[in-house]
């Protein structure tokens, strides 16, 4: 069949299929294109991946029809037939990949193809994670395993139905401004200093009255004072947060601040190697969640995200930071990070003195893109399959880095949440 007798389908997926993560990516222009059912005998097997400038494209053919059963993965692994923009796995998978997406990605992600519904393509999505192909394997350490937590007392603290939804609404906004809802379980921390209050680290709701945050914002604070947690927050400066969609005015329920009830650092925080730089806070009272601007973050209970390679993936680092002209954003803002191995991180701080363990994740120092002062105690976040659903799990704490943000060649190191677990569990109470 000739293309000119194609009819091409554009997936928009952050627009249409409500695929915050996408757009992240900038795959706007990603398209699926597929044969028109013409009753033709002349039917295509075979994807063909364009790749220029402006757009990556993948054609499947249109030409076979499944129900949403069993299938089975390239790897004749079981799966389920299910619309790509609902297969997780397949949205981390295409989230990591390199772009514009090669001949190599595009034949691997054909693989997958199994079927055409209603203006979506179908794939046969995995239970595990799709491993990236079009990338090198870094040098590690030797593999390190975090604690397992699945059977510990506290584990129904943490990751209720609720935790790190997916902005179901198809906003765009251009560079790394994010929109209402896009990351509800950000908090912000505020100190007493002096006679001035001012918000300077940031946090992350894990359930409805804890925040996971660095033990460098909780303790050693000298003249500050930690008095209060905000949550639902987006932008700083105005006393209600709205955006037009489609024409019309959204608006944010309101934030929600809290004293501080008990805070807990890390028993082996070093002040100054910054290794186990991890803290909680209770607040006094209990976080409402049934606001759409106010949920908690998935953390990494389950082996898949706990024991995942970082080096293999780009994370998102969220927060109010200082921005590359040095003033804090008044809005919350995204920026996407590529996770550097841990030889090369290993290296790049050697002549600082400062060692860099299994324990923590390096990311940034490319292109000028880091996470910054203001973002301390942030989350480094990945979407990632949970209970049927793609959601957001938090896998690292912005932890310190270079005086001068962005600084290339030198990335930010985070604490790996996964190997806290253990700690974090232990020290939550009902």
């Amino acid at each position: 069949m000739a293309a000119s007798d194609c009819r091409r389908i554009m997936l928009r997926v952050f627009l249409r299929e409500n695929f915050v993560i996408l757009s992240v990516l900038q795959l706007s222009f990603l398209l699926v294109s597929t044969f028109a059912r013409d009753g033709s005998s002349e039917k295509s097997n075979t994807l063909e991946s364009v790749t220029s400038e402006k757009n990556d494209t993948i054609v499947f053919p249109e030409d076979i029809v499944v129900d949403d059963d069993g299938c089975r993965t390239p790897d004749r692994g079981v799966g389920t037939c299910t619309p790509i923009k609902q297969c997780a796995p397949m949205v981390q998978f295409l989230f990591n990949i390199p772009k514009p997406i090669s001949q190599k990605n595009a034949d691997f992600i054909r693989t997958y193809y199994c079927g055409y519904d209603r203006d979506s393509v179908k794939v046969c999505c995995p239970k595990n994670p799709i491993v990236v192909t079009d990338r090198d394997q870094p040098v590690t350490d030797n593999r390190i395993d975090p604690p397992d937590v699945t059977n510990h007392r506290n584990i129904n603290l943490v990751n209720s139905d609720l935790c790190g939804p997916m902005n179901q609404f198809d906003r765009i906004l251009n560079g790394n401004k994010t929109s209402l809802f896009d990351f509800p379980w950000m908090a912000l921390l505020s100190y007493q200093i002096g006679r001035i209050r001012d918000f300077r680290c940031g946090g992350t709701l894990i359930n409805s009255k804890y925040v996971l945050t660095a033990a460098h914002c909780v303790t050693n604070l000298g003249t500050k004072q930690l008095i209060g947690v905000r949550l639902g927050e987006h932008n700083i400066d105005t006393a209600q947060d709205c955006e037009d969609y489609q024409g019309r005015v959204i608006c944010s329920p309101p934030v929600q601040d809290f004293a501080v009830a008990e805070i807990l650092s890390h028993p082996d925080y070093n002040t100054r190697e910054y290794t186990n730089d991890i803290g909680l806070i209770r607040l006094r009272g209990e976080a409402n969640l049934e606001p759409e601007n106010v949920k908690p973050i998935c953390l990494p209970t389950i082996k898949p995200i706990s024991q995942m390679d970082l080096s293999q993936i780009n994370v998102t680092v969220t927060g109010w930071g200082v921005t590359e002209r040095g003033t804090r954003s008044p809005d919350l803002l995204q920026v996407f990070l590529p996770v550097i191995d841990q030889e090369t991180c290993k290296n790049t701080y050697k002549n600082s003195a400062v060692p860099i363990t299994h324990k923590q994740a390096c990311a940034g120092g490319k292109n000028q893109r880091d996470s910054c002062g203001g973002d301390s105690g942030g989350p480094m976040q990945i979407p990632a399959a949970y209970q049927g659903d793609a959601r957001y799990f938090q896998v690292g704490i912005v932890s310190f880095g270079p005086k001068v943000c962005g600084r290339e060649g030198f990335p930010g190191v985070y604490t790996r949440v996964a190997h806290y677990m253990d700690w974090i569990l232990d020290n939550l109470k009902p």
